[in-house]
């Protein structure tokens, strides 16, 4: 039987994933990186924020100056809280980074960003050698090693196999990890706006009942200011709000928002939900 051995196989692609793989590439370890997503195109419009001790991190993995071109800093978190009355002023707190360090609490990146940069990095570590176009299939423990066979047929071995393939993994599952479920009841609907004012590097949450809505700042694009929307609701409310046409979108987001960056309106009319 042929096996290709290495230092670490590590089955999922995503964020996680390849900030693991680089990582552990640039330390020196021979990593077998296996995701049938790695050489599809993504459009994933989501965004995801590193917070200030990530950032160290990532340098060593060699990831943090392909990220920063596209990082928006996250230099003030202001909480509103409009959950009183309806002729009640909204209660707003600032908190500032300045306070406690030099440097902004994190940075906003697109989540394409970050793969497209990823990618790159890893393109650069010969040690690590990628399987794009199969899938896990079946674990074999060993003594000394994990054993992997992927959907192809590739037999792979390693002394240390990570899970990064979800919250459905099949890593996870193989191994006899089990999980408990609790559900809130809430849905998580997910965009990105374009809006007039800018948003000053301050990323605000307007609480009421159902959940934040938090605004999340990203660059600008040549269209103008952009943020990451992330709309906490009911299960109920967010399908409903699904079903909207996006000029009713744009107008419940924009009424949601309790005006903070002025009206709001979809990049794009694909939603994303979690």
């Amino acid at each position: 039987m042929n096996i290709q051995h290495s230092d670490i196989i590590l089955v999922g692609g995503g964020i996680a994933g390849m900030t693991a793989a680089a990582a552990f590439g640039t330390a020196g370890f021979s990593v077998a990186l296996v995701d049938p997503s790695l050489a599809k195109q993504s459009n994933d419009l989501r965004s995801t924020a590193f917070l200030q001790p990530a950032r160290a991190l990532l340098a060593r993995a060699g990831l943090w100056d392909l990220f920063e071109p596209h990082a928006a800093p996250l230099k003030i978190m202001r909480i509103i809280d409009a959950g009183g009355p309806p002729d009640a002023a909204a209660v707003s707190a600032d908190f500032d980074a300045s306070e406690i360090g030099d440097g902004p609490f994190g940075w906003n990146l697109p989540n394409m960003a970050i793969r497209q940069a990823a990618l790159a990095r890893l393109a650069q570590l010969p040690n690590v050698t990628q399987y794009p176009d199969t899938r896990f299939a079946r674990l074999t423990p060993r003594r000394v090693e994990a054993r992997v066979a992927l959907s192809d047929g590739t037999q792979l071995s390693a002394k240390l196999l990570i899970g990064a393939d979800g919250r459905k993994s099949a890593v996870r599952k193989a191994a006899g990890i089990g999980t408990k479920i609790h559900r809130y009841g809430q849905k998580a609907l997910v965009f990105t706006v374009r809006h007039a004012p800018p948003h000053n590097d301050c990323s605000t949450e307007v609480h009421l009942s159902g959940g934040p809505f938090t605004m999340v700042p990203l660059p600008d694009a040549d269209d103008g200011h952009r943020s990451a929307i992330v709309w906490m609701e009911t299960s109920a409310e967010a399908a409903r709000l699904m079903q909207l046409d996006e000029a009713a979108f744009n107008d419940a987001a924009s009424h949601r928002s309790a005006g903070v960056l002025g009206p709001l309106a979809l990049t794009s009319p694909t939603f994303q939900k979690s």
